[in-house]
């Protein structure tokens, strides 16, 4: 069993970052099994927290990788994913003063160096995979992404670029720490001396200096030493690791891309998210498809109109379960709870999730009659009005189980936004 990792003690690091021109600080501190990659602004009042999911990703942006809302954000995450997918980190929390973290060098190097100071811990948990079902193709006039299933991650990269100066690079690289180190966290950013004023025109590159970009002069030639004779290619290959990070783990492919940058990465990712979502696999239990809403009814006793769950799509046993809720103006709720302007209440919201982590606790169980109760919910935030023609992504995670208590962390996700979140503990 493959084992999902973190980091064995808190490690900082600080610099300016590259686009806002921000003074920048990240504290990777070690977390729980299947946490994940969040993120904590703590210049924020509430310190908000951002997952790095693909669901979270922020569309549209130029030069850089974002996830959030378009009110609360980390921008140019791509270089943080990168290390920590090239040190196969699974879970940590990263908590940062600032809405883009640091620069550095332009790399991923620095924060590999961090990372490994820090030290890991193997986890008592098997890693999220992501098995490509299907080929994938993604393009954009003369931009294109493939991607291939394969046993593990490969990641082919040419890059050309057309205009005055004319150049092209290649890479190819089976990605594994030892490569990551070695071939392509070193790699720096780079832009062309022609697109600076254009960049600084959109606000960008505010913190681009000769520490962390690399410029490319009008004879095709860096405007300093090389570290790779590829550094081009292999820093759009770094790129492209950090933008499939959001996945939650690089999908075991071979991935030929030509001419892509983030925008394109983007695109890929949802896609493969959305193959990933159907193809989903129900981990550690007896069925191989979604649980739908009579497979549920013989779990939880709860009926119209109280059931909540339509579909659970994940279930991993004693440890995480994902479903669908679809609201709808029929709901019975709507018809006392503000009919002139429905929005569900958000106290259903959290009962949704206590069903989903009973469903978690009893599945299995072949009909025994188990029941959940309330013992408490703690850190209840609501930030999103939900309305009819949503569609609810509930996830709830099993913290820890003892004796008849379990506790659970739940969030409550409408699109990639962030509708309700709680932790709460259940009596069984």
């Amino acid at each position: 069993m493959n084992s999902q990792r973190t980091i064995a003690k808190e490690v900082n690091i600080s610099g300016i970052s590259l686009h806002l021109g921000l003074e920048s600080s990240l504290t990777f501190r070690p977390a729980e099994t299947n946490t994940g990659v969040v993120f904590i602004r703590t210049d924020l009042p509430e310190k908000p927290q951002i997952k790095a999911t693909a669901e979270n990703s922020i569309s549209g942006l130029m030069r850089q990788t974002s996830i959030g809302t378009s009110d609360i954000a980390i921008h140019t995450v791509e270089h943080v994913m990168a290390a920590l997918a090239g040190l196969s980190i699974d879970n940590v929390i990263i908590e940062t003063n600032a809405e883009e973290p640091p620069a550095m060098d332009g790399s991923s190097l620095q924060f590999v160096e961090a990372l490994q100071k820090a030290g890991f811990v193997e986890q008592d948990a098997p890693r999220k995979e992501i098995q490509i079902k299907d080929a994938i193709s993604i393009s954009d006039k003369d931009r294109q992404i493939i991607l291939t299933p394969a046993k593990e991650c490969k990641i082919t990269y040419v890059f050309k670029f057309d205009s005055p100066p004319e150049l092209m690079q290649m890479a190819t690289v089976e990605i594994n720490q030892e490569s990551f180190i070695k071939d392509i966290a070193p790699s720096r950013t780079f832009c062309f001396r022609s697109e600076i004023e254009l960049l600084k025109s959109k606000g960008l590159g505010k913190g681009g200096s000769v520490d962390n970009v690399v410029v490319i002069n009008d004879d095709g030639k860096p405007d300093r030493e090389p570290r790779l004779d590829n550094e081009m290619a292999t820093h759009k290959i770094l790129d492209l690791i950090g933008d499939l990070y959001l996945l939650g783990s690089l999908p075991k492919a071979h991935i030929v891309a030509i001419k892509s940058g983030h925008e394109l990465n983007t695109k890929l990712v949802q896609k493969a998210f959305e193959q990933h979502q159907k193809n989903v696999r129900i981990y550690n239990i007896s069925i191989d498809k979604p649980l739908g809403v009579n497979e549920i009814k013989k779990i939880l006793p709860h009926r119209f109109p109280f059931l909540l769950i339509d579909r659970v799509i994940e279930l991993e046993k004693d440890t995480r379960a994902v479903a669908i809720k679809n609201v709808t103006i029929n709901e019975e709720f709507f018809q006392g709870h503000f009919p002139q302007e429905p929005i569900m209440p958000g106290v259903l919201q959290i009962e949704a999730l206590a069903q989903l982590a009973g469903i978690l606790l009893f599945y299995g169980n072949d009909g025994d009659g188990s029941l959940g109760f309330y013992r408490a919910i703690e850190n209840a935030k609501f930030r999103r009005q939900v309305v009819p023609g949503d569609q609810l992504r509930l996830e709830v995670t099993l913290d820890r189980k003892k004796g008849r208590l379990a506790r659970f962390v739940g969030q409550v996700y409408v699109g990639a936004q962030v509708a309700t979140e709680a932790e709460f503990a259940i009596a069984f």
